[in-house]
């Protein structure tokens, strides 16, 4: 029912695992949870049910994501991954013939050796089992110091990030500004959208990067109210661009992962090649995140918010790159500023269990109230980050219940370490 690699003796073997899972997917990921865990559903929704917690904007900003339609490369029998989104309509896949540029790997340890107890977190795979959460991995002090699997599921099984993606193409607006493709966050979109001077909306002249950042752009559209016909148009840039402002950019939060798209457009704008493939030179491999696909949209934008698919050991280093401050291996990859404005307090917002920064979410955990940071996906993907305990800890999930869950299995592992 599960793999646990509590004791992993052989560091050299563990690196040249080969690959025996599924690929991860909505509908089909469901399915296969139900049947290896044993009434999985009724049980996490117990679980859910008894915790009060719950971080309800995002929950209801992924309420009515469905998948981008990108097949997840290995899928066994020709399945792909999602059920199918017909807009977005091209994939794009990493070269076969691409090398990364490093051949940096995990290294494993013993979870007592980072202060970690394997009873702790024995419990908590018990946990898991009842759950549909379908992999789990803890980085401590940079190493892999424990993992969880459904029976079918591995390192290498690729998994749909859904709105994980926006804290990647957040990443990437932070490399693009960088290196100078962009001036920096108070750049009005107009300046990318040169249709938007014909407008008679003058509060859409004002919208700039950083409200589209934060979600604070004021267009009057959510993801829970107005996701399928932004999805279902022929044209997502142009979709939301014709949206009408219904509040000052800036002073309201409002989650659309249509405003991520713009970031997308924009990057590939500036820069004159896609998100995917911009990353591809300037994150994905330098970091040897060798597993990474994105969809696009009709006219070929990539689907920055909610397109994004890789597995969990790639997930993990995007947490470690944000964790070490922007740098890998010695190379400032993202600078340290833009990894501080991302990952700290950029609009609190009145409700909900977590604040917002640059397309990733903030909060604490634990009886220390430990800052951290994380991404967050529709059905239970994350990357949570606890700086001060040196922690990375991957989900990946077909949860349809509280996040509050999460909230818990948090607790449970910084507990662990303050033991």
């Amino acid at each position: 029912m599960k793999k646990i690699f509590l004791s992993l003796l052989l560091l050299a073997l563990v690196s040249g695992c080969t690959a025996c899972g599924h690929d991860a997917s909505g509908e089909t990921l469901a399915q296969a949870g139900q049947a290896e865990s044993g009434g999985s559903n009724r049980a996490g929704e117990e679980e859910s049910a008894q915790i009060s917690e719950n971080h309800e904007e995002d929950q209801e900003a992924d309420a009515n994501e469905t998948v981008t339609g990108q097949p997840a490369q290995g899928a066994e029998n020709g399945e792909e991954a999602g059920n199918g989104d017909s807009s977005a309509t091209e994939t794009e896949a990493v070269s076969e013939t691409a090398e990364p540029e490093t051949s940096w790997q995990w290294q494993h340890d013993l979870p007592e050796n980072h202060g970690l107890g394997t009873s702790a977190l024995e419990s908590l795979h018990t946990t898991l089992d009842t759950t549909d959460v379908f992999a789990m991995v803890i980085v401590r002090d940079d190493r892999i110091v424990d993992e969880y699997y459904k029976e079918g599921y591995d390192e290498t099984s690729l998994f749909e990030l859904h709105s994980c993606s926006k804290s990647i193409t957040s990443a990437l607006m932070g490399i693009a500004i960088d290196k100078e493709y962009v001036a920096g966050g108070d750049v009005p979109i107009m300046e990318y959208f040169p249709q938007i001077g014909d407008s008679e909306d003058e509060a859409l002249k004002q919208i700039n990067l950083w409200h589209l950042l934060t979600h604070t752009s004021g267009f009057g559209a959510n993801d829970t109210n107005n996701w399928e016909a932004w999805r279902g148009s022929e044209n997502w840039v142009d979709f939301v661009l014709n949206l009408p402002v219904v509040s000052a950019p800036g002073t309201n939060f409002d989650y659309f992962t249509g405003n991520t798209h713009l970031l997308a457009a924009v990057i590939q704008e500036a820069t004159g090649r896609t998100l995917y493939d911009f990353g591809q030179e300037h994150l994905f491999g330098p970091l040897g995140m060798d597993s990474v696909q994105c969809g696009t949209d009709a006219q070929g934008v990539s689907d920055g918010g909610n397109g994004f698919v890789m597995n969990v050991y790639d997930m993990a280093k995007l947490g470690r790159l944000f964790l070490n401050g922007g740098v890998w291996e010695g190379r400032q990859i993202i600078s340290e500023e833009w990894v501080k404005d991302s990952t700290t307090l950029q609009f609190k917002r009145p409700t909900g269990s977590a604040d917002y920064g640059y397309q990733w979410w903030v909060r604490t955990f634990g009886a220390e109230n430990y800052d951290a940071f994380f991404a967050q996906g529709h059905f239970g993907q994350y990357i949570f980050c606890v700086p001060e305990l040196d922690l990375i800890v991957v989900f990946t999930s077909h949860h349809t219940g509280s996040s509050g869950m999460y909230w818990e299995f948090m607790e449970r592992i910084v507990a662990a370490c303050e033991s």
